[in-house]
C-alpha cells in the first residue's frame, strides 16, 4: 500500500482513506444540496471493489522481488501488485473517477518504478529507449487533464509509470537569499513543515496541496490559493535540475538572466514530456504573523469583477482575493443562516512583519472602500471561514456525488478583464445548452481564483445527471463544449491545470503550428526515442 506520512491513497478517489466524508456528513448532504440535483437515495452505487476488476498481466514481467529483466542497477523500488497498478491507472479528473470506480475502460501501467535517485532515472531512460517502454512521470497522481494516464501506443512494448515520490525532501536552505533546493518528490505539508522549522514558508496551496508534489507543480504550471500575491509557481521557481534520455539538464542558480532564453521555462508546464524534474531551487516567504479576511456581497457576478479589477489595477494584491458568482455562493453557503443571495468576494490579507502593520493596513482600507465603492456589502466573518473550511474538502465529495450519479467537473481559463463578463455567459451558454442532451439536471458556477492587472482567471464548475451508463461520455462532451467556448472566445484551455491528454487535440489550435513545431523540436532534442509521457501536447 502506498503510505505517505502514515496515510494512505485512495486507488480509485481522492486523497486518503479515512479523510473522506463520513455516512452522517453523505446523508446531509443526499437531503440536501443532493435533493437540490436530484439525488435520490436508490441512485447510489458503491464503487467496485479492486479484486472485482480483471488486470491484465504486466507485459513487462517484473521479478517477484523488484526489478525488470534488462534494467540492469537499479537501486529503487519496482513494484506491480494489483494496488500499485490500479492507484497509477488514472489521475483524478471526473473522467479518471468514473472509470476507476466503475471499474470500466481502465489502462494499468506494467509496473510502478520508485528511482531513488538520478542515477535511476537515467537507467530506466536507458533501459526505456532500448527496449521501447514508455515512461510516464507521476507526482502525487492529482492530473485533471490525463496528464499521468498510461494510454500510449500500442508500438510500445509496455509502460512504467516513474513515481517520483521516493526523491523528496529539503536539500539546503539558503536564509539570507530566502531559497530551498527542494526534491521533486515532496509533498506539500512536508515541505511547509520543513521550511517552519526554520522560520520560513513556500505558501503554495492549490487545492491538490495534501496530495501533489513539488515536481507535479512544477511541470503543470500550477497555481496556488495565494497566486494574486505571490504568483503562480512559475514566478517561485529560481533553477531546476532535470534528467532526460540525452543526461542532466541543470539552470543557474541566478534571480535573472538575460542570457539567451530562459532554460527553465522549456520544462516549466512540459508534463513530463521532455524530463523528469528531480530538484528545485525555490523562492521562500516568511510566514504571516496575522491573517485579516472578510467577504462581500455583491448584487451579481459583474459588479463583483468590477471590485477585483480595481483593487488589482490599484496595486494592491491581496493573498486571497477570490470571487464567487451567484450560483457558486448559492452553493457554498446552502442552509446557512444570514447569507443573502449574490456574489460573494473572499478577501484576505496577511501581515508577515509586525512593523509593516501600518502597510497593510493602509491596503486593506483602500481595497475594502473599492469593494463598497463597487456596490459590495461587507458580510460576516463567519461566511468566510465557512467557505475556506469546505474547500479543501470538496474534491472529496466529488467521490460521493459520482457514486450517486452525478457527474461534477471544473474548467479553468484565463482572459482579459474587457472580455470577462462575455466569456462567463458565453461558457455556461454552451455548457447548459451541451448537457441538455444528456440530463434534465443542470448547474454552472463560476468563480475568479486569480487575479492580475490585465485580467484574470474564471473557474468554472458544471453539474449534471445522466444516465448511468453515459457518464463517462457526457463528461467528456460536456468538458469538450467548454474548451471550444474557450477557444472561440479568445481564452486559454487551461490557467494552471496543464494540458495533458485529454486538452492535447486542442492545444495547436490555442498556440499555432509554429510553437507546436518548436515544441516538437524541442521533444525530439531532449527525447528522441518519445519515450517520455507520450500523448501530452500531441495526440498519439
Amino acid at each position: 500500500m502506498a503510505s505517505w506520512a502514515g496515510k494512505v491513497r485512495h486507488w480509485n478517489g481522492w486523497g486518503y482513506a479515512g479523510e473522506e466524508p463520513g455516512p452522517e456528513a453523505v446523508e446531509r448532504w443526499r437531503r440536501s444540496l443532493g435533493a437540490l440535483a436530484g439525488v435520490r437515495p436508490e441512485d447510489y452505487r458503491p464503487p467496485v471493489p479492486l479484486e472485482q476488476i480483471p488486470l491484465p498481466p504486466s507485459r513487462l514481467e517484473p521479478g517477484s522481488a523488484g526489478g525488470l529483466p534488462g534494467l540492469a542497477g537499479f537501486r529503487g523500488r519496482i513494484v506491480a501488485t494489483p494496488y500499485e497498478r490500479a492507484l497509477h491507472a488514472a489521475g483524478r479528473s471526473t473522467g479518471d473517477l468514473i472509470r476507476l470506480r466503475t471499474g470500466t475502460n481502465l489502462r494499468f501501467p506494467d509496473a510502478v518504478a520508485y528511482p531513488a535517485d538520478e542515477d535511476d532515472l537515467l537507467r530506466l531512460l536507458e533501459y526505456a529507449e532500448r527496449r521501447r517502454v514508455a515512461l510516464i512521470p507521476t507526482g502525487g497522481g492529482s492530473s485533471v487533464v490525463g496528464g499521468v494516464e498510461p494510454d500510449v501506443p500500442p508500438t510500445y512494448t509496455g509502460v512504467v509509470s516513474v513515481d517520483l515520490r521516493d526523491l523528496e525532501g529539503v536539500v539546503a536552505i539558503d536564509r539570507t537569499s530566502r531559497r530551498a533546493r527542494v526534491r521533486a518528490g515532496t509533498l506539500g505539508p512536508d515541505l511547509e513543515d520543513a521550511l517552519r522549522r526554520e522560520g520560513l514558508a513556500f505558501r503554495f496551496y492549490p487545492q491538490s496541496y495534501a496530495c501533489s508534489t513539488v515536481g507535479g507543480w512544477i511541470a503543470t504550471r500550477a497555481g496556488g490559493h495565494f497566486a494574486t500575491l505571490h504568483g503562480k509557481i512559475d514566478t517561485a521557481v529560481e533553477a531546476l535540475r532535470v534528467v532526460t534520455p540525452r543526461g542532466r539538464v541543470e539552470t543557474r542558480e541566478v534571480p535573472q538572466s538575460a542570457s539567451g532564453p530562459d532554460g527553465k521555462a522549456w520544462f516549466i508546464g512540459s508534463e513530463g514530456a521532455l524530463g523528469v524534474i528531480t530538484e528545485a531551487v525555490l523562492r521562500l516567504q516568511v510566514p504571516p504573523v496575522r491573517k485579516r479576511a472578510t467577504g462581500f456581497r455583491f448584487v451579481g457576478f459583474a459588479e463583483g469583477l468590477e471590485a477585483v479589477r480595481r483593487i488589482v489595477q490599484a496595486g494592491i494584491y491581496p493573498p486571497v482575493l477570490r470571487l464567487l458568482d451567484e450560483y457558486e455562493a448559492m452553493v457554498a453557503f446552502w442552509g446557512r443562516a444570514g447569507m443573502e443571495p449574490g456574489a460573494f468576494l473572499h478577501l484576505g490579507f496577511e501581515v508577515t512583519d509586525p512593523d509593516g502593520e501600518r502597510a497593510v493596513t493602509v491596503a486593506w482600507e483602500e481595497a475594502t472602500r473599492l469593494c463598497r465603492a463597487a456596490g459590495g456589502r461587507e458580510v460576516p466573518p463567519a461566511g468566510v471561514q465557512a467557505w475556506r473550511e469546505g474547500f479543501v474538502q470538496q474534491p472529496y465529495w466529488r467521490d460521493v456525488m459520482i457514486d450517486h450519479g452525478l457527474v461534477v467537473d471544473t474548467l479553468e481559463t484565463a482572459t482579459a478583464w474587457s472580455r470577462a463578463v462575455a466569456l462567463r455567459e458565453a461558457v455556461r451558454e454552451a455548457l447548459f445548452r451541451r448537457m441538455e442532451r444528456w440530463s434534465a439536471v443542470a448547474m454552472v458556477l463560476c468563480r475568479v481564483t486569480h487575479a492580475y492587472p490585465d485580467g484574470c482567471s474564471l473557474y468554472f464548475t458544471f453539474v449534471l445527471k445522466p444516465p448511468r451508463e453515459a457518464m463517462w461520455a457526457a463528461w467528456r462532451d460536456v468538458q469538450q463544449a467548454g474548451l471550444e467556448a474557450f477557444l472561440a472566445h479568445g481564452a486559454t484551455l487551461s490557467h494552471h491545470h496543464g494540458t495533458g491528454r485529454d486538452f492535447a487535440p486542442f492545444f495547436e489550435r490555442e498556440h499555432g503550428p509554429g510553437h507546436v513545431a518548436a515544441l516538437r523540436a524541442l521533444k525530439a532534442a531532449f527525447d528522441p526515442a518519445g519515450v517520455l509521457n507520450p500523448g501530452v501536447f500531441f495526440p498519439t
